[in-house]
């Protein structure tokens, strides 16, 4: 009897056996297809990047230290392109719409304010600049965003991000890419004022005693704009905690891509500045570098005026008075007498020597006979730009052409003539007896 139970319980287990692997062959093929899918999405994605998150306004980063810039979305609030441009990999442009100031709180104890360029992109990224400027480093093995300031440190997660997400400041597939992939700096914006690699230095002469003007009161939302935009420049050694018995008003400059940017209206100060007489380029003075020349760049530099520090002894009189507060700048600002002049006589400095370049203060031209002879010139040019700190802004930038438009001017192998709205005006001049 025992034997007969044996035999019934063994034959119940085979076929249980029996049940159990014909289920696991039916399963099989699926778990090897869907380990085949991973396997093929894994080759399709071998960019892995790390995403944090914004405890105040749960925005989500892409941590890519490849990434020229960081950029956050722009919305459909912002409507005014800004000729600053990017470009996607694939060599499409990508418009953006101006700057914008955020402050992160990123879990590590400390706040991370910064101007982020607003694009018309899908997800938020922290880029070079930001983590050079905060000293973060990625550890991908641990999934972690460390401080390198601190050594705090805060969980992050991973996730697979494709050639689609590559952004850069430079078309990568245009004419021009391989040269100005040689110097990279270049064509990223310089937002933040950096050690000067120059000893060029804004002066302001003056004769009688400071001036100064009573604060000027603001409403609600351009004091709140003006506080921020004051706090980042204040963070960024732009300008500096005042004592000076030298006092501007503030004036907000609104600009086309809709921000406010502020300055000192200086019209007292300028009154009192004793002027520079060195000379300012006459526009039509280019066409002595035009003879037999076929090939022509344009050349847009970016915050120039920001790179050039003011005198020490100097700082004082250009004092801002506000509402919450006095200030003065350690870089040139916009508004004071003389600063042209200072700039003419710094960028006259960047291209001495070089009898292919017309520069006119930050608008440059270069002119060549040959496409060989233009690319050796323009690396010349990049060159100087690089050894002085200074950007080029793309957006407004045209390189290597046979005709182009500078100053009021249609520039060709032939020559060149002024445009329409030129001649308009040099008609309007002769008709009233001055001079264009």
């Amino acid at each position: 009897m025992d034997d007969g139970k044996t035999s019934v319980s063994n034959t119940t287990s085979e076929k249980f056996e029996a049940n159990k692997l014909e289920s696991v062959e039916k399963l099989r093929p699926a778990v090897d297809s869907l380990a085949g899918s991973a396997a093929d999405k894994l080759k399709d994605c071998r960019n892995y990047r790390l995403f944090v998150t914004d405890k105040q306004t749960g925005l989500r980063f892409l941590v890519d230290s490849g990434a020229d810039l960081s950029i956050i979305p722009a919305t459909s609030n912002h409507k005014i392109c800004n000729t600053f441009k990017l470009y996607a990999a694939n060599g499409t442009v990508i418009p953006t719409f101006g700057f914008k100031i955020l402050t992160l709180d990123l879990g590590l104890r400390r706040p991370f304010r910064f101007p982020f360029v607003l694009a018309k992109v899908d997800r938020a990224i922290l880029g070079a600049d930001f983590l050079t400027k905060f000293q973060l480093i990625i550890d991908m093995h641990n999934k972690k965003l460390v401080d390198g300031v601190t050594n705090l440190s805060m969980r992050s997660h991973i996730a697979c991000v494709t050639s689609a997400d590559s952004i850069s400041t430079t078309n990568k597939r245009s004419l021009d890419a391989n040269l100005l992939l040689q110097y990279p700096n270049l064509t990223k914006p310089n937002l933040l004022v950096c050690n000067s690699k120059h000893n060029v230095k804004h002066f302001i002469a003056t004769k009688g005693p400071p001036v100064f003007s009573k604060v000027c009161q603001l409403d609600g939302n351009k004091l709140k704009l003006a506080k921020q935009e004051f706090k980042f420049m204040l963070e960024n050694d732009i300008i500096r905690p005042s004592k000076s018995p030298w006092a501007s008003p503030l004036h907000l400059v609104s600009m086309k891509d809709g921000t406010l940017r502020p300055c000192g209206d200086y019209r007292l100060l300028n009154a009192q500045t004793i002027p520079d007489r060195y000379p300012i380029l006459r526009i039509e003075d280019f066409h002595y570098i035009l003879k037999q020349t076929k090939i022509f760049s344009k050349i847009d530099l970016f915050k120039a005026y920001f790179q050039i520090p003011i005198s020490e002894d100097d700082k004082q009189k250009t004092a801002i008075i506000t509402p919450f507060g006095l200030y003065e700048f350690n870089v040139m600002s916009f508004g004071l007498r003389n600063a042209p002049s200072t700039f003419q006589r710094f960028i006259n400095e960047v291209f001495f020597g070089l009898d292919f370049v017309f520069s006119y203060l930050d608008d440059i031209l270069v002119a060549s006979s040959t496409e060989d002879e233009h690319s050796e010139h323009l690396k010349v040019v990049f060159s100087r730009l690089e050894q002085y700190g200074l950007r080029i802004n793309l957006g407004k930038s045209v390189m290597g052409v046979n005709q182009l438009e500078f100053l009021g001017y249609m520039i060709t192998p032939e020559g060149s003539k002024p445009l329409p709205e030129k001649e308009i005006y040099q008609r309007c001049c002769q008709k009233s007896g001055g001079t264009p």
